[in-house]
């Protein structure tokens, strides 16, 4: 049985240039705004004529304009270096919080009574959109304006996606395992790991699968305000994923554990604590380096306060934005999209709390079936 415990809700360096001469006698620094200005003269301009200056001159006017471009490129090199730490350090700064999560599945109606009767979810919101040919529901243990939901998409006439082999699962804390499992196995559901507990740990934990496939990992835990509990991705470079979501979205590194036996090592990474909020885990396996991703599950959404930071952050961070951050139409709200260095991709939207589920409604809608 899951038990909710009540949430509260929680350009570049503008160099200004005058014109100004040193005096030789104390050294000084002055703005001479009123001296005849001389016709401006190229330097490059005149080392090219060797016969004006001589061959040393030529030299001289050479190597001052190769040290005039090395200046040059080290200032510009600070400025990026400093709008870069501007960028990260606003970053850790930023009001962020997991929203959903967004996946297809080809049985909605099958799905959320599986969700409901077996996993103890409810069925927060569901539209149709006829004219676009798809169904959305979002789920979870509480409202969404102080939960992390998931959101299910059904695209009329498509009944099976491919999960991959980089979608792990998502986890659920439950205060009584084996009862769940027994309450699944009765409403016919599959479980593929008994519950027991963890290797190498004392945590109970069982592994079920609902219609799509797609795996949730029951932990016993006692209550929570966030049953929906963990997200699990593998990646093929675990340091450069760490360093991605530390530096890009803000994430703490809340655990980190490997496992030579198995081969394998995982994190948790996210907002707050594991037992009070939703933790993204990744997994890295020894030697795989890539995954296939499937169809099946789309992406990750995440609150901020800026997109357009947002975008700048990811983009000096090494991911790639596959949306440019802006308003979408005829709303008020910002979006950005991106992919991390594996592939997996995250929504952050800008938002008001009050109407932002209303607002994500029609940005799930429209631009990520």
């Amino acid at each position: 049985m899951v038990r909710v415990l009540p949430m509260t809700m929680t350009s570049s360096l503008h160099l200004a240039s005058v014109a100004a001469v040193r005096s030789v006698s104390n050294g000084r620094l002055f703005s001479a705004p009123n001296l005849p200005r001389p016709p401006l003269i190229s330097l490059r301009t005149i080392s090219q004529q060797e016969g004006f200056l001589g061959p040393r001159g030529s030299r001289f006017v050479r190597n001052f304009s190769s040290v005039e471009a090395g200046a040059a490129g080290n200032m510009a090199q600070a400025s990026i270096a400093l709008k870069q730490d501007e960028a990260l350090e606003w970053v850790k700064k930023d009001n962020r919080r997991m929203l959903h999560v967004v996946y297809r599945v080809g049985d909605l109606d099958k799905t959320i009574k599986f969700y409901t009767e077996c996993l103890g979810m409810k069925l927060l919101r569901k539209r149709d959109i006829p004219e676009e040919r798809y169904t959305n529901a979002f789920l979870g243990y509480g409202p969404e304006d102080s939960h992390f939901v998931v959101e299910l998409t059904y695209n009329y006439g498509v009944h099976q996606y491919d999960i991959g082999t980089g979608f792990g699962h998502f986890g659920i804390a439950v205060e009584d395992v084996a009862k769940t499992v027994d309450l699944i196995k009765a409403k016919g559901g599959k479980v593929t790991r008994e519950p027991g507990p963890v290797k190498g740990g004392e945590t109970v934990i069982a592994f079920v699968e609902d219609p799509d496939g797609y795996k949730f990992e029951l932990l016993e835990r006692g209550p929570t305000p966030e049953p929906l509990c963990q997200v699990m991705l593998r990646v093929g470079d675990l340091d450069r994923s760490i360093t991605f979501y530390e530096k890009a979205f803000g994430m703490e590194l809340l655990r980190k554990k490997d496992n030579p036996e198995n081969k394998y090592t995982v994190v948790m990474m996210g907002y707050g604590p594991e037992d009070k909020s939703t933790v993204l885990e990744l997994t890295y396996n020894y030697g795989v380096k890539e995954y296939n991703k499937g169809n099946g599950y789309a992406q990750i959404a995440i609150g901020t306060d800026d997109v357009y930071k947002t975008a700048e952050a990811i983009k000096i961070c090494g991911g790639q934005v596959t949306r440019e951050p802006g308003p979408l139409p005829g709303i008020n709200t910002k979006i950005t999209a991106c992919v991390d260095p594996d592939g997996w991709k995250t929504v952050s939207l800008n938002v008001i709390i009050i109407n932002f589920y209303l607002v994500c409604v029609a940005y799930t809608e429209t631009f990520w079936l």
